[in-house]
């Protein structure tokens, strides 16, 4: 009862940053940082996960004021450059999955190298959600369905998705203390395992990534048997 996909939410950033009295930027470099992800990957590696995925950024992000967007992506390009020049030592397997308009084509250029240097290690893989929006992800879908003119079921639409590639999560963490997935993988979910915890992200580490684990192992799931 291991979990081999699991997906976070990482929720809880400005309210920990109200909280504690610090900037902004400080509080992304504390919660998107390479060094976090890869502490959480390498816990989560150790347990006998094969696939995490983390929501960057979601569709609906681009609501936020224009210098929160900006910190925002600061920080995942930092992440990106620091994810290409460890590559050769991670071997880790990196995905992308979202609407690739919109973000910046400096950063979408990186977003391509990584994948192309990594696309060839197996084990693990790291999926970054970065402006993923679930209702985004169907109606893009749809839209290649109908341009094909092909008529879809159950198994060939999920070819279509951008998780085309990736198992559908078994464990949906949501840090914060929110309890909903705010249009996170509808299609994917159906039957995941959903955990929250009042942690914000900033202070998520592998002591909760672990518990959350545990808590997974403890449920029963008949998948709709």
């Amino acid at each position: 009862m291991i979990p081999k996909h699991i997906a976070i939410i990482p929720d809880g950033n400005r309210r920990w940053a109200k909280s504690k009295k610090f900037s902004l930027l400080s509080t992304y470099k504390a919660a998107g940082s390479y060094e976090k992800a890869k502490k959480l990957g390498e816990e989560a590696k150790k347990c006998g996960v094969e696939y995490i995925s983390i929501w960057a950024f979601s569709t609906e992000n681009w609501k936020r004021n224009k210098n929160e967007v900006k910190l925002a992506f600061r920080i995942i390009e930092d992440f990106i450059d620091s994810s290409i020049k460890h590559a050769e030592g991670d071997k880790y397997h990196f995905i992308h999955i979202g609407n690739k308009n919109k973000i910046p084509k400096t950063i979408l250029d990186k977003i391509k190298k990584l994948e192309k240097k990594t696309r060839n290690f197996k084990g693990f893989t790291f999926i970054l959600c970065l402006n993923y929006g679930g209702r985004d992800e169907i109606i893009r879908a749809v839209n290649k369905a109908i341009k094909n003119k092909k008529k879809v079921n159950e198994n060939s639409f999920k070819k279509i998705l951008d998780t085309k590639e990736i198992p559908d999560p078994d464990l949906i963490i949501r840090t914060g203390g929110e309890k909903r997935l705010s249009g996170f993988m509808p299609f994917q979910s159906i039957y995941s395992e959903l955990y929250f915890t009042n942690t914000p992200f900033p202070d998520f580490d592998i002591k909760h990534l672990r518990e959350a684990i545990e808590d997974f192992k403890k449920r029963k799931r008949n998948l709709g048997r």
